[in-house]
């Protein structure tokens, strides 16, 4: 058994020509991307439907941005992260339940420049024209930071919306950076579910709430099947 397998469930040859990376899998979200189960993996779990490849990471910078990594020697050409990010302020345009996708991403996933403060803010950026196309299907532009704690979060707020800042994720930096050192085009999709203090991550969903991202979640999904079949098909 190749590494690759090993390490994803899958082989290098079954790998499709665009790729979502998954770092969370929500009730109902194979269905609806047609992945009827995934083969597991020592680190990763994958799948394919018609038109793209699954690969479910898990959590954390590391994990999604090694996955990325490993792609470089597949047919894959296109990387989107789809996911959940944190709102930093309530505004008229952005809640929850949007979807939205980074066209700058700041990288602050070290923990430990976190706590002490950071020193400098590297930003990394998607593909234009996968942008571009999730941007023309009613996808809201945003500035994020990916970040290495959700606890620290907290304490950022001021200077996330002195800086601009609109959301904030975990992972999103890392597969920029990943996909500029394999020669990879990337993007990122994410429904807002939460707003920073205010609206935690760790509260009880409302029934309201559970409607309005499970209605995101699906509207998601469909943006992203009708890109890889009209766009990145193989």
């Amino acid at each position: 058994m190749t590494k690759f397998k090993t390490l994803f469930g899958i082989k290098e040859t079954d790998v499709k020509n665009t790729c979502l990376l998954l770092p969370l899998i929500k009730k109902d979200m194979l269905h609806g991307l047609c992945i009827e189960r995934l083969s597991r993996g020592r680190l990763y779990a994958s799948g394919n439907n018609s038109s793209f490849t699954i690969i479910h990471t898990g959590v954390g910078a590391g994990l999604l941005g090694d996955a990325a990594l490993y792609l470089e020697n597949t047919k894959c050409q296109n990387i989107i992260v789809f996911g959940s990010c944190g709102l930093v302020d309530e505004i008229d345009n952005l809640n929850i339940g949007n979807l939205v996708s980074p066209s700058l991403s700041y990288s602050l996933e070290s923990f430990t420049e976190m706590l002490s403060g950071y020193s400098k803010w590297e930003s990394h950026k998607p593909d234009k024209k996968l942008l571009e196309y999730l941007i023309n299907n009613k996808v809201k532009k945003v500035t994020c930071a990916s970040l290495g704690s959700l606890k620290l979060e907290e304490g950022y707020i001021d200077i996330f919306k002195e800086k601009n800042i609109d959301v904030a994720d975990m992972e999103c930096a890392a597969l920029f950076s990943a996909v500029r050192c394999i020669k990879k085009k990337a993007a990122a999709l994410f429904y807002v579910t939460d707003i920073i203090n205010k609206k935690p991550f760790y509260r009880n969903l409302t029934t309201e709430d559970q409607r309005i991202l499970s209605l995101s979640i699906k509207s998601a999904i469909n943006i992203l099947c009708k890109l890889t079949e009209e766009n990145l098909k193989d």
